[in-house]
């Protein structure tokens, strides 16, 4: 199956990341001037110096939706304290591309957001909704046909 572009639209925006891998499966990639270092887990025959690939696209998630939520509930005038997201992703072997060996392919994402909050349940649920549709990590998912499971508990404020 051919990964088909969309064209950019008018409020496209670019990013960009270089990886350079000296040593076995250790990666130091600069995004947007932040070094991120990747590794494998020895038994996957890295050193483990860093999270793996997979783990990094989890923490994404965790982090893309946090932002959101971030963002969302300021424009919403939401009032709110601590944030916690648990991220879970699910990945099955399956059968590659024209006949290879069996792959490591994504086949779920979970999310479980607490929130600490004292709006009424109403404005929680209207945060929910604006904040998933904005987040482009767990879009990347529903694109792909994994639609996140996403869990809010809305906790008492502490203080």
């Amino acid at each position: 199956m051919a990964i088909r572009q969309k064209e950019p639209g008018a409020r496209s925006s670019t990013r960009s990341a270089h990886s350079v891998c000296n040593s076995k499966v250790r990666c130091e990639i600069d995004a947007g001037g932040h070094t991120i270092i990747t590794d494998e887990p020895v038994p996957r025959g890295g050193d483990d110096t860093g999270a793996s690939p997979l783990a990094c696209l989890t923490a994404s998630l965790a982090a893309c939706q946090t932002v959101q939520i971030v963002k969302v509930a300021e424009a919403m005038r939401f009032n709110h304290g601590a944030i916690s997201i648990e991220a879970t992703t699910t990945t099955d072997r399956t059968e590659g591309k024209k006949g290879n060996d069996k792959v490591m392919r994504f086949s779920g994402a979970s999310l479980v957001i607490d929130i600490e909050t004292d709006e009424p349940s109403e404005r929680v649920d209207r945060l929910a909704s604006l904040s998933e549709d904005r987040c482009p990590v767990g879009n990347l998912f529903s694109d792909a046909g994994f639609e996140p499971s996403v869990t809010w508990n809305a906790r008492p404020m502490k203080g």
